[in-house]
């Protein structure tokens, strides 16, 4: 066993090193977007876009932020006949009527040029997902009010690969499909650098500041960038002090400290029934027909005996959602073995280090540390809304009641 007094020394000498200091100093750079909360809030992201992107904004830019952002989403797939907006013509329009709408119908940005019978979508997720067909929803809206418009269609999201394929989808209310340009924030970072490299005289001081914080907060924050000169000095610091930075990271149970939303969360939906919890783990069953006929787990390892349930745990450096099999009752050979087969042939699954003791068919990472640490500055309701979208789109809940209803049909 490790000494209490040895470990004690190692945090104590990491407080007072200077090189953490110094750290400090290099990362503790002031920006107006970090120092008020923003940098996570989708809704304070989609504003600060609509007043760049619209030609009638105080930063005097006119259209060319517009036309350089609409250019970006563009050119990887100018030539892909499902656009019906080449870049060609982005080039040559004059869009400097472009009305820019907020949540018109739900929809994070809209963009309408009546002079140029043009119209676009911009769909804005940080750290999200998309829910309730909410694109085939906004591509219906735009399809009946804007029937001669030229369209486009834009997901914008952190990790978006500018290179990766057109998202496609259905348009409600029509039998076409429309195609989202996947777009990331890299681009939109670029995008601003160059707006303040070629465009910095006609932008009044305090604007470009403005915007020069937003950038930054882009590379810190969403990019993930981080200057050679911080990654080195985190890299000696971690070498010094390897001993007690890895006792910080494993006492960091963010379980325990979410504990509290979560079980909200979960109570809040009459569709879930709780099982059981505690400070470690939380285990509930979302509600399914038929779910008696699958009551047959060993009932000495938690006070139910549903076979299938799904857990919340901890994992490295993340809380996980896992779909769990558990042991089954004697007697119940036959049924555990299908579907021990069903959820081999549609998972996969890892074994318990428990020895016999139940199976995770299917993991989904709810939050990380970063993640925690980032969300909970801005406080309880941001948290809540992060894991209820994290937790809603991660497919897990349709996943469990498809599992389950094929296997009712199996074992019945």
């Amino acid at each position: 066993m490790t000494n209490s007094k040895t470990e004690i020394q190692e945090l104590e000498k990491l407080l007072i090193s200077e090189d953490l200091e110094e750290l400090n100093n290099l990362s503790g750079n002031f920006n107006i977007f970090n120092a008020l909360k923003l940098q996570n809030n989708e809704i304070r992201h989609s504003n600060f876009l609509a007043w760049l992107l619209s030609p009638f904004e105080t930063h005097k830019l006119g259209d060319y932020f517009l036309k350089e952002f609409l250019k970006s989403a563009i050119r990887d797939y100018s030539l892909n006949e499902k656009i019906s907006v080449p870049l060609r013509d982005i080039v040559f329009y004059n869009l400097d009527d472009t009305e820019i709408k907020r949540e018109y119908k739900n929809i994070d940005l809209l963009l309408i040029s009546r002079q140029r019978k043009f119209v676009c979508i911009i769909e804005n997720k940080i750290w999200t997902g998309e829910h309730d067909c909410q694109l085939e929803k906004y591509a219906g809206i735009v399809f009946s009010e804007f029937k001669d418009y030229k369209k486009l269609y834009i997901y914008l999201s952190p990790t978006n690969a500018s290179n990766s394929q057109l998202m496609e989808r259905k348009c409600n209310g029509t039998n076409d499909n429309v195609y989202y340009i996947p777009m990331n924030y890299v681009q939109v970072h670029d995008v601003i650098e160059k707006t303040l490299r070629f465009k910095s005289k006609v932008i009044n001081s305090d604007v470009k500041i403005f915007i020069e914080h937003y950038n930054n907060m882009l590379e810190r924050n969403i990019m993930g960038q981080t200057s050679e000169e911080i990654i080195t000095l985190c890299r000696k610091i971690y070498r010094e002090n390897k001993d007690a930075i890895d006792l910080i990271i494993e006492n960091n149970n963010i379980k325990a400290d979410i504990y509290d939303v979560l079980l909200e969360i979960i109570s809040e939906n009459s569709n879930w029934l709780l099982q059981t919890s505690n400070s470690n783990w939380i285990r509930f069953i979302p509600q399914n027909d038929n779910l008696e006929n699958l009551k047959f787990a060993k009932k000495d390892w938690v006070d139910a005996d549903n076979i299938l349930i799904i857990e919340i745990n901890n994992a490295k450096n993340s809380v996980i959602m896992d779909i769990v099999i558990r042991q089954s009752e004697i007697g119940f050979e036959k049924q555990y073995q299908i579907l021990y087969e069903m959820a081999k042939d549609k998972f996969g699954y890892n074994k318990s280090p428990k020895k016999d003791t139940y199976m995770h068919v299917k993991s989904f990472p709810l939050i990380s540390v970063i993640d925690y640490n980032n969300i909970t500055l801005l406080g309880h309701d941001e948290l809540k809304d992060f894991l209820k979208n994290k937790i809603y789109n991660s497919g897990i809940l349709e996943d469990f009641s498809q599992f389950t209803k094929e296997l009712n049909s199996k074992i019945n």
